[in-house]
């Protein structure tokens, strides 16, 4: 008798839910029933900080429409609140949403727009940055150029493992974008003092995690080894060339592995370099030994004599350069990303990611001349480093 009485509970409470759930409106049926255009040409703006939270920006600047034929949209994923429509000036345009609240919904309508002033849809995208082991992370994927804008107390961050640094821009374009986006909680500086044969020398250090001390091994090879504990470290290590000289090799080992074998090498990059320091970072998963080889007196040269070259190549033709965007490097995996990578190239194949270039390079631009592909470099000390995963715009600071 129970059980029956339980199974007509359990009856009449699923007979009575709505099921508006199999009712819900498909984007195009919406569109439909509002006599709607979904808008694709925007500018999405992303401002970043130390927290989770980041604010969002839809920029539609060009076209017009009336309340007669909508436009829509597209919220990015993830809890979102405080919406504010306005045109350039700060005035407040007219706007809606397809459910009974913001916060429920999934597309912003705009009703209207003149033809001759830009309209801004902006909103609170919560929990979207996650920290984690010290690093504030997000793996950003999305079709849409999507510009990310840094808080003035952000100066490095890293895409996709590769260290950009940020102190004298506004931010970054991701075109079409996918990357890994990662910056550092605490970006103090912390420095080594090192003993060597010349004396004593420091090297600056930034990581996301403690670096434990630091040996420094001489002889016909220079090496420079510590441990590490964490879990997921990102480091950048600035060395001076008088000490120990560049370009570089990493690896990463177990600890009680003395051997240094090819399979234990690990990507890095060299960056900023000048007369007098050069930059390199790098990232470890988990427990071992980070060891860094030097350069030889010849290898270094060869290295100071390809710098040279980069920097008295011949432009034969510029982009114009917009001051808010700056000028696009190529996507990853095209023709004309390879064909930038081969121009760079030296006898050694492997050696094509691990350029580095002088702070002096900061203005000079080379070219692609098959592809007419201009990298510009804005950042401190051009970065070739492989092409990483996504495209990046390098802006300049008002």
């Amino acid at each position: 008798m129970e059980k029956k009485f339980l199974f007509i509970i359990i009856s009449v409470v699923l007979v009575s839910i709505s099921p508006q759930i199999f009712a819900e409106e498909t984007l195009d049926e919406l569109l439909e029933q509002k006599n709607g255009v979904l808008i694709e040409q925007q500018t999405i703006i992303f401002e970043v900080g130390k927290n989770s939270d980041i604010h969002v920006r839809h920029v539609i600047e060009t076209g017009a429409w009336g309340a007669d034929r909508p436009r829509f949209i597209e919220i990015f994923p993830g809890p979102h609140s405080n919406l504010i429509v306005a045109d350039e000036d700060g005035d407040k345009l007219n706007s809606s949403y397809e459910k009974t609240t913001f916060e429920e919904s999934k597309f912003i309508i705009l009703n209207q727009k003149a033809g001759n002033y830009d309209l801004i849809a902006e909103y609170d995208l919560d929990n979207f940055m996650e920290l984690e082991d010290g690093l504030w992370k997000k793996n950003i994927q999305s079709s849409f150029d999507i510009t990310i804008m840094f808080d003035e107390d952000i100066e490095f961050i890293f895409v996709n493992s590769r260290p950009v640094d940020v102190s004298d821009a506004k931010g970054i374009n991701c075109i079409g974008c996918g990357v890994m986006l990662e910056y550092l909680h605490d970006e103090k500086i912390s420095t080594k003092e090192i003993s060597s044969s010349q004396g004593k020398f420091e090297i600056e250090l930034l990581s996301n995690e403690e670096i434990f001390e630091i040996e420094f091994i001489e002889g016909g090879t220079q090496l420079l080894n510590f441990d590490v504990k964490g879990n997921d470290q990102l480091y950048i290590l600035k060395i001076p060339l008088e000490n120990f000289l560049n370009p570089y090799e990493v690896y990463f080992t177990e600890k009680d592995d003395t051997s240094l074998d090819q399979v234990d090498k690990i990507r890095k990059t060299e960056f900023s370099q000048n007369e007098t320091h050069v930059s390199i970072s790098f990232r470890t998963i988990g427990e071992g030994i980070v060891s860094i080889i030097g350069a030889t007196p010849e290898e270094h040269q060869k290295r100071l004599e390809q710098i040279e070259n980069i920097k008295s190549r011949e432009v034969k033709s510029l982009p114009k350069v917009d001051e808010e965007k700056g000028v696009a490097l190529p996507i990853p995996g095209t023709q004309a990303a390879s064909e930038l990578a081969a121009q760079y190239s030296q006898t050694n194949q492997e050696k094509v990611n691990e350029l580095s270039f002088a702070d002096e390079l900061e203005k000079s631009q080379t070219q692609n001349s098959d592809n007419s592909m201009t990298i510009v470099g804005i950042i401190v000390g051009l970065i070739i480093v492989g092409i990483i995963s996504g495209v990046i715009f390098k802006l300049k600071k008002n």
